[in-house]
């Protein structure tokens, strides 16, 4: 077989969230498998949580349109969403342009409450365990201190290589292998630098209308902001 030595990446091709795209390890095994038991689960409420870029809203989505579970929105009345049905929440604690919650602790509360009374099922996604979400309504922080939680952890080398493909693919990127081996030698092991880095590079390759190079990958890890 031959050797591939560049990434075969198809342009216009969109942000994939199917679960079929989703690369398992050891840093993320444990969510998978909750997401493939949650169905089945007692539980009416659940989050996956893990640090910013880990891969959250790819399998909270995947896992949503694999079950035709439907978005929970801020604006809608729950009184009217239907019983024994499947719902999820990507990023509970996004605010707004304001810095307010854009769910608001009311909406989960009364979101929470809802589906144990119907029957129904909510999975949202955090970066934190929901003993540590920004909630003050004690009604609330005692329910979302009960729910089941399921973690994904910092990558492991295989898996940052595959997030780094990814993100390079999401971005109509076409790079050398050895481009990403480079990388993942002087990079910090973490999912939020592979995204920072992924940024720069393509606004640096865009702004000077080339390749990207191991040298441009250089240039762009002397700027990695260190979290």
């Amino acid at each position: 077989m031959a050797k591939i030595s560049q990434i075969p990446l198809e342009l216009g091709h969109p942000v994939s969230f199917d679960l079929g795209d989703y690369v398992v390890s050891s840093s993320n095994s444990e969510a998978y498998k909750f997401v493939e038991e949650w169905v089945n689960m007692d539980a009416h409420f659940g989050a996956i949580v893990g640090p910013s870029g880990s891969g959250k809203s790819h399998l909270l989505r995947g896992w949503a349109a694999a079950n035709k579970a439907e978005e929970l929105l801020p604006d809608m009345d729950l009184s009217g969403l239907k019983s024994g049905r499947l719902y999820f929440l990507d990023d509970v604690n996004q605010r707004s342009e304001g810095d307010s919650l854009t769910y608001d602790d009311l909406f989960l509360f009364h979101a929470f409450n809802w589906a144990k009374e119907k029957s129904s099922k909510i999975l949202v996604s955090a970066m934190v365990p929901p003993t540590k979400w920004p909630r003050a309504l004690p009604d609330l922080k005692s329910r979302l201190s009960l729910i089941p939680v399921a973690t994904i952890y910092q990558p492991d080398d295989d898996l940052l290589k595959f997030v780094l493909i990814k993100l390079f693919s999401d971005r109509q990127l076409h790079v050398n292998i050895e481009v990403i081996d480079y990388i993942l030698k002087h990079m910090p092991r973490s999912f939020s630098s592979a995204v920072e880095l992924a940024n720069s590079m393509d606004r640096l390759a865009l702004a000077e209308q080339r390749r990207i190079t191991i040298p441009l990958a250089k240039r762009c890890l002397k700027t990695l902001t260190i979290v």
